[in-house]
């Protein structure tokens, strides 16, 4: 991995950050005024694939040539995931994930998945698909070998992000609370019983590193304008990280942890031995962060 790909909602282009020197270059998708609202990406080869909640096509970007392909699917989408030869996609307005042929360049799957299915996960030991569901408050459960939905675990209040630790029964889940008067969890759900197993108070979660070395989750506090640090063998926030802004999107490289700010257009670098924090300028409405 050499660089991190962000996601900026308001800016028709994505922010490539090369990692050993930090410099931002526009990855542009379309010169005309509409927004296209990138809002997810993943890879394969020389290509980005990326999904646009303001968008009926879905974007192929050749990292060589810059070259972009651009396919119209009729439907919103907000995450996207690559199998194989078909790309499966969320959909935000008609509340379903779809399946993408692209090898017969045509869609031939649609999956019910809940309220306003906001991110996606994949877990090759299950074969399955997680789908976090936002305002239906649950985590959804495809079988991507039938394209059918084998399960539905509910969560609490408006999850935004959901992640399998290493291919264990565990799922990670940041619990938002959006539109409650009280704070959001960072909860762990297992995947056999649908139980949850434990719930950790915190402020508004959006988003979620899980660094298995130091056997840690960094997770992003929108509303707390801070990263919470979780200790994952005492099961507890041990720490925080005040960033002076909204986290969202985050990810760690190193000694560094990558924060965007949603309302603030920036991208914090941090460096966890010194404590120090550089800034760098990004497009509007930064969410999700990638590195490839």
């Amino acid at each position: 991995m050499n660089d991190l790909y962000i996601c900026n909602g308001l800016s028709n282009y994505i922010s490539k950050i090369n990692l050993t020197d930090s410099i931002h270059q526009k990855i542009h998708l379309e010169d005309e005024n509409k927004i296209i609202g990138i809002h997810g990406i993943d890879f394969l080869d020389d290509k980005i694939y990326i999904a646009g909640n303001n968008s009926y096509n879905f974007y192929e970007i050749n990292i060589n040539t810059w070259r972009i392909k651009s396919w119209e699917i009729g439907m919103f989408t907000n995450d996207l995931k690559i199998i194989d030869d078909f790309i499966y996609l969320i959909c935000s307005d008609t509340n379903c994930l779809v399946v993408y042929d692209m090898t017969n360049k045509c869609l031939c799957y649609q999956i019910e998945c809940g309220n306003y299915p906001q991110s996606m996960e994949i877990n090759n030991k299950y074969e399955v698909i997680c789908v976090t569901s936002s305002k239906s408050d649950q985590i959804n459960m495809i079988d991507y070998k039938i394209n059918d939905v084998i399960k539905n675990i509910r969560t609490g209040n408006f999850p935004m992000n959901s992640k399998f630790y290493k291919d264990s029964k565990y799922i990670f889940v940041c619990e938002s609370n959006f539109g409650d008067e009280i704070n959001g969890t960072f909860s762990i759900y297992d995947f056999d019983t649908g139980q949850n197993y434990k719930s950790i108070k915190l402020n508004t979660p959006v988003d979620m590193y899980i660094d298995y070395e130091s056997k840690s989750v960094f997770v992003s506090n929108y509303l707390g304008n801070c990263v919470s640090i979780i200790d994952l063998l005492e099961l507890r926030e041990i720490g925080r990280i005040y960033v002076n802004g909204n986290p969202r999107g985050i990810y760690k490289n190193g000694r560094f942890l990558y924060v965007v700010l949603g309302d603030k257009e920036l991208l914090i670098k941090y460096d966890l031995y010194t404590r120090k924090k550089e800034t760098i300028r990004i497009g509007e409405d930064p969410s999700r962060i990638y590195g490839y």
